[in-house]
């Protein structure tokens, strides 16, 4: 007595099954150039968080941050300025926003200019 053979050869695959299985690849080939179209395009929109205006005045409070780190060499403090701002407004908006920068920001602009930013946290949309 021999047993069956447990292996099956398919010779050829039925068109319909072809068919199937190009419609499927091509869906999802669309699927994925439609996404990275999408996403390239919404790159370049601009947030609404983002806003831009005109410096209006510039504040230096002088103050002084204590910073304190513990790393492998134990405790260090290190001073640091922190009390740099602009006074920015905003024409679509028809407000003036307080923005805090970095010392280098502060030296590089005077009133007058341009500046972007985002909008504060608890105003986001």
């Amino acid at each position: 007595m021999s047993k069956p053979n447990p292996r099956v050869i398919v010779y050829g695959t039925p068109k319909r099954d072809f068919l199937i299985a190009v419609g499927a690849g091509l869906a999802v080939l669309i699927f994925v150039l439609a996404a990275i179209f999408w996403a390239t395009h919404q790159q370049g929109a601009p947030s609404t968080n983002q806003l831009t205006g005109t410096i209006v005045a510039k504040h230096n409070s002088g103050e002084k941050v204590s910073e304190i780190t513990y790393g492998t060499k134990g405790l260090s403090e290190r001073e640091a300025d922190s009390g740099y701002s602009f006074d920015i407004h905003v024409d679509a908006e028809n407000r003036t926003y307080e923005v805090p920068v970095s010392k280098s920001l502060y030296d590089a602009k005077k009133a007058g200019d341009k500046q972007s930013f985002i909008r504060p946290p608890s105003e986001q949309k």
